[in-house]
């Protein structure tokens, strides 16, 4: 069997032929891809040059869409521009470089990753005579993107540090904010609000902060509803020139920090 090669595209021809014939195929593929970078022009002057004659091999073309992506990706191939010059293509058959095939002009693969990678993909057609053409190209495919952040809290305007009149007197005018900006209600229980000087903020088991609600942290005593706390601190919390303010979840991640310098 022998084979004439078209940049990524290799053909075949079923049967004996004269060398001399397949010499002058190939001498004229490779001449013709170093000066045709375009496979329309190079298979024009191939068909015009006689190459192609009776028994012609076929020639193996595809597109993909998309030709990269997140994964898990989705890739639609078309080989519908593949041809025999003298009859018909028979048969196609793809790798398609993650272990797995599949057969018919136009495919469809999903391809799943954890980390960026590319793929190989190789259409093989062959003709009614038994010729058969292959061509291959280079998929890529990225990571899936992390996942969005369903809970989402933070730290909210207003951050009222500094109490009218006397903190000491005052506390319940010493308060935080916390939002929840996220697309599912957040269950604080066990979660923590800390400043600068260690005092620590617990937050009631149990205790759930709706999709786009507010919640208010009063440092000093009350009765806890849905959107106000009460820290029961025996004096003020926040510093009035300056403090920084934690966020954790239960397992002790910092979720969000608010710093604050008054001038």
């Amino acid at each position: 069997m022998s084979e004439c090669y078209v940049g990524h595209s290799s053909v075949r021809r079923a049967g004996s032929i004269l060398e001399f014939e397949v010499f002058l195929c190939a001498m004229l593929c490779r001449r013709l891809v170093r000066r045709f970078p375009l496979w329309i022009g190079c298979l024009t002057i191939l068909l015009a040059s006689g190459c192609f004659g009776p028994g012609g091999l076929p020639i193996a073309l595809f597109a993909m869409a998309p030709e990269s992506g997140d994964s898990p990706l989705v890739v639609t191939f078309d080989a519908s521009a593949s041809f025999d010059p003298d009859g018909a293509i028979v048969r196609y058959d793809w790798t398609f470089g993650d272990g797995a095939a599949g057969v018919g002009p136009s495919p469809v693969h999903t391809y799943a990753v954890e980390s960026e990678k590319a793929f190989t993909v190789r259409l093989t057609v062959t003709d009614h005579d038994g010729n058969q053409a292959s061509s291959e190209q280079l998929l890529t495919v990225h990571p899936p993107p992390p996942p969005p952040n369903a809970t989402r809290v933070e730290f909210a305007w207003p951050f009222h540090y500094d109490a009218d009149g006397d903190d000491a007197v005052n506390l319940n005018d010493e308060y935080f904010t916390l939002e929840n900006t996220g697309a599912a209600p957040a269950d604080l229980s066990g979660w923590m609000v800390s400043n600068e000087r260690g005092a620590i903020f617990r937050f009631p088991d149990g205790y759930v902060l709706a999709v786009g609600a507010v919640v208010f942290v009063h440092s000093g005593a009350g009765v806890n509803t849905s959107s106000i706390l009460y820290w029961n601190a025996d004096g003020p919390i926040w510093n009035d020139h300056s403090d920084i303010a934690v966020l954790y979840d239960a397992s002790g991640l910092i979720i969000d920090i608010y710093a604050y310098v008054s001038c």
